[in-house]
């Protein structure tokens, strides 16, 4: 049995969290031993250029009829119709909760409910996303297994000299953070710069965020947001949204939680921070407890526990339904659509830049 993990095609500029999470999975699962594991990407051809994996990539071409996949959330719909008349087994991976409903055009409610309805397992990246798994089905409680992703923590690790920086993600809620980072120009001391970080591979991100004493969290919904766990394992204080998904690893003195849209409390509590902060040295003995608190919760051993748990469920399944072969049948199914010439060379483009700075 192999392990395949049906994956988006996310543009060659677009940082896309998710889909560094899958590739991590399958890549830890192959390392491990537990089971064989590839990704599917629904444009034949595609790499995602942003992650450092070992991960490797395979075609509905080559799907076995042996194989069980883990759809993401946003395509279960659509891609149920096709496996459950052929019993192709499938999991269904739900890394935002607030996405349940999302699906392709031409499918239905009803298309999302027969998806999960058929799923050998759903799994879960936060607390706060098994709760509205359950809120939408109650009866499928069961099914629910947590997984969680690692942060690489020899990269995102307090260590350097810290300066007066605040750090941000302008992608996120982009206007209240243009608002909030307005007003603090004018409220801030003169010593402290405000930058948003963007279009930066994993290894920039983390050392401007291992200079930085404030990262501002612009978080919208979110199954479970990484930028601010980054960024205090890095000893930033994050004042912000935490996005719902957050919500578990949201605790003082590391985290301060905004009400989501009050930009007013937002500037205040950053400016507050800052001064206090404008005195101080380097000291991150009060941010220590919780960081260590982050370094377990966001282990590659909590990260493989689960997976290995999940990967003995599966291969339970897949014993009892042994007497039942799959039914691939013809003609061959086809799960993903060609890559345009455009992707093709700005995912080059990006792949050479990153080699560059590796």
């Amino acid at each position: 049995m192999r392990l395949v993990y049906f994956c988006t095609s996310p543009r060659a500029n677009e940082h896309a969290g998710g889909v560094k999470v899958i590739y991590d999975h399958s890549s830890r699962l192959n390392s491990s031993g537990l089971i064989t594991s590839a990704i599917m990407h629904d444009r034949r051809g595609y790499e995602y250029p942003w992650a450092e994996h070992g991960a490797q990539l395979t075609s509905d071409r080559k799907l076995r009829p042996t194989d069980h996949l883990v759809l993401p959330e946003i395509k279960a719909a659509q891609l149920a119709r096709i496996l459950v008349p052929r019993r192709l087994k499938y999991s269904i991976f739900v890394q935002n909760g607030y996405y349940l409903r999302d699906r392709d055009s031409g499918c239905t409610d009803a298309d999302v409910d027969y998806a999960y309805q058929n799923a050998t397992a759903i799994l879960s990246i936060s607390e706060d996303t098994s709760s509205l798994i359950s809120l939408h089905y109650p009866h499928l409680t069961g099914r629910i297994r947590r997984v969680f992703c690692s942060v690489n923590d020899s990269e995102f690790s307090a260590g350097g000299k810290k300066r007066n920086l605040i750090t941000f993600m302008p992608r996120k809620n982009g206007a209240h953070a243009a608002a909030v980072v307005f007003a603090l120009k004018k409220r801030l001391p003169p010593s402290w710069e405000i930058r948003g970080i963007d279009g930066m591979n994993e290894r920039e991100v983390a050392t401007l965020l291992k200079e930085s004493r404030i990262f501002m969290s612009f978080s919208g919904l979110e199954g479970l947001g990484l930028p601010p766990v980054e960024a205090a394992l890095c000893g930033n204080y994050v004042i912000g949204y935490h996005g719902g998904g957050g919500r578990e690893y949201w605790a003082s003195p590391n985290f301060e939680e905004v009400s989501v849209g009050d930009l007013g409390d937002f500037v205040r509590r950053i400016e507050a921070r800052a001064r206090l902060l404008s005195n101080s040295t380097d000291d991150l003995s009060e941010l220590e407890p919780g960081m260590a608190r982050l370094r377990t919760l966001f282990s590659r051993e909590n990260e493989l526990a689960a997976l290995e748990r999940f990967v003995d469920q599966i291969k339970v399944d897949a014993a009892r339904e042994a007497t039942r072969p799959p039914a691939v049948g013809s003609p061959r199914i086809r799960l993903q659509k060609r890559m345009r010439l455009g992707w093709r060379l700005a995912l080059r483009r990006v792949r050479a830049r990153t080699r560059a700075l590796a």
